[in-house]
């Protein structure tokens, strides 16, 4: 919890890039056909999925990497969210967008409550390595996504959406635990919580209580985040539409 003076200045000069960059694409895009809105946010996401490929061969080459670089921690989703949205095209690319802005949403939270439980010491001096940047560059990327998304108005909300998101997640999720096993890393906290309370439980409970309790908060948590966040976009895209109907009316 808590910020350094470094940290402090770092991540909130980078937030207001990330919406001053908004601001701008939605001016100069508001007229523009869906297509061409889009144009931003893939080049975020191939940016992070190529900074992504380049991590792992940088750590290969130069014989530290470790199964810790595997991509089975919680905000390693986004590089499924961004690569099929990237790839696909449709109903598939609209799901992964809203996979994008609900676990978008719960990282962005958490990494402005307690920055140094999801970047450690990276804001601090993110020019001194490689993976302070990456991490860094990563996780406001992630912001710059879903922020981007909503202020580009390119997601288009469907009720479905909130089961599928729900599904897909508890799926990943059940992939996340069986690689911790696996691996013995502890992934997305499966293994022991960095929340000391809730590592205390695990201590009293047994492993197998803790982790069935971690996997219904995480399960628990997309479910609420997921139908918050269509009533939500629902009412900002009728919003949307209801104004772009009006205005043409006039014309």
């Amino acid at each position: 919890m808590g910020y350094t003076h470094a940290e402090f200045i770092t991540m909130f000069v980078a937030l207001f890039i990330v919406l001053m960059l908004g601001v701008i694409f939605r001016h100069v895009l508001k007229k523009a056909p869906l297509a061409i809105r889009q144009i931003p946010l893939h080049v975020l996401g191939a940016t992070i999925l190529i900074l992504e490929v380049i991590k792992q061969a940088y750590h290969l080459i130069v014989g530290d990497w470790h199964v810790w670089f595997l991509p089975l921690h919680f905000c390693s989703f986004f590089l499924v969210w961004y690569g099929l949205a990237l790839f696909t095209r449709g109903k598939t690319r609209q799901l992964m967008y809203f996979c994008s802005i609900t676990g978008g949403v719960m990282v962005s939270i958490l990494l402005f409550i307690a920055p140094r439980m999801i970047l450690h010491d990276a804001a601090h001096d993110i020019w001194s390595c490689f993976d302070h940047f990456h991490t860094f560059f990563y996780h406001m990327g992630v912001v710059a996504y879903w922020v981007w998304m909503i202020m580009l108005d390119v997601y288009h909300p469907e009720r479905i959406h909130i089961r599928k998101a729900i599904m897909i997640y508890s799926i990943f999720y059940f992939v996340v635990i069986a690689g911790a096993y696996i691996f013995h890393e502890n992934f997305t906290d499966v293994l022991r919580s960095s929340f000391t309370p809730f590592d205390n439980f695990r201590i009293a409970a047994g492993q197998f209580a803790y982790d069935i309790a971690l996997l219904a908060i995480g399960i628990g948590s997309i479910a609420l985040v997921s139908t918050l966040t269509y009533y939500n976009m629902n009412k900002l895209y009728q919003h949307n539409l209801q104004k772009n109907t009006y205005g043409i009316e006039q014309r």
